[in-house]
């Protein structure tokens, strides 16, 4: 499934990055939607149109939406979904004193928001609901990652109806389980299972010399990235820093494989993506192709500031 990681560099630039591992029946692209573009929550609550124009991984779905896997706005904050079976938890029925959303909604209200702390102040007025989205038959157990051009790094876990943003110092996310049960896990991988002070974690994981598992677990793919994100120097500029995360998320791509029965697995990497939330450039790596793109947000905008383009980078 999918791995997430955020990180800046010396020159200031701050970064978001992923593998998407979701299966998926249109492809996954780079999908640009203009400031002015309307939203339409799939539940009954009220539309908005979007105050900054987004650029992420997106898809076309059979309702005539996209739906966004991951995106970043004009503002500098991205946000994420990655899978979240078991553990998630979401509301049965709407609030009338709430804005009402399916987690396939989150990313868009998400980037209404100009901050990691105006969500964080909004997150109070909203609901999440486990209806299904637009024409789509169900609804999807997400939970999220968010990181804009402060730096920060924020994770949202809707274990129970109570919405709060966590911190996320070790800047990395995957699938279920919960983020304080990676970080537990991690700490049983380095030989230091107690609770630490995040400076002793970070030093557990720059001296740690051990063997890592490669699998495509979450929790194998959590401390792989984790270790090595942190173990490697705070990149100097923007390119080394992409050069850097690329890499990261190549080793752990989840390959495309054969059967005689379905032809391949559902679950492969679709794309890697890096969000560059300082000069709004995206490099996308189509793991069909091993092609690498770079869009730039900002040009974007220039050249189509009313049409939603979805770019044939599959």
């Amino acid at each position: 499934m999918c791995t997430a990681i955020t990180t800046s560099s010396l020159d200031q630039h701050h970064f978001f990055a992923r593998t998407m591992d979701l299966p998926t029946t249109t492809p996954w692209r780079p999908v640009y939607l203009p400031a002015d573009s309307w939203w339409q929550p799939s539940t009954d609550d009220a539309g908005q149109s979007l105050p900054f124009a987004l650029l992420g991984g997106g898809r076309w779905t059979p309702g005539n939406h996209y739906l966004m896997g991951d995106a970043m706005n004009t503002a500098g904050l991205a946000c994420a979904e990655l899978f979240f079976p078991i553990e998630a938890h979401y509301a049965s029925t709407p609030s009338a004193h709430h804005l009402n959303i399916t987690p396939q909604d989150f990313i868009y209200w998400a980037l209404l928001h100009d901050s990691i702390a105006s969500v964080a102040a909004d997150l109070p007025t909203l609901r999440i609901v486990a209806e299904a989205w637009h024409q789509e038959d169900n609804w999807r157990p997400f939970h999220w990652v968010l990181t804009d051009r402060t730096g920060q790094t924020a994770i949202l876990e809707p274990r129970d109806e109570t919405l709060t943003l966590t911190p996320a110092p070790l800047h990395v996310l995957t699938n279920t389980p919960n983020y304080p049960a990676h970080v537990k896990r991690l700490r049983q991988r380095l030989g230091h299972p107690e609770a630490t002070s995040w400076p002793n974690l970070l030093s557990q994981i720059e001296a740690f010399n051990g063997a890592l598992p490669h699998t495509n677990l979450p929790t194998d793919r959590f401390q792989r990235t984790a270790v090595h994100l942190w173990q490697q120097a705070q990149p100097q500029d923007a390119k080394t820093a992409v050069n850097q995360l690329i890499a990261l998320l190549d080793d752990v791509v989840i390959p495309r494989t054969l059967d005689r029965l379905t032809h391949h697995n559902l679950d492969y990497t679709h794309y890697e993506d890096v969000l560059d939330l300082t000069s709004l450039k995206m490099t996308f790596k189509s793991t069909r192709t091993q092609q690498i793109h770079q869009v730039s947000l900002n040009n974007l905008q220039d050249r189509f500031p009313q049409q939603t383009i979805a770019l044939p980078f599959t």
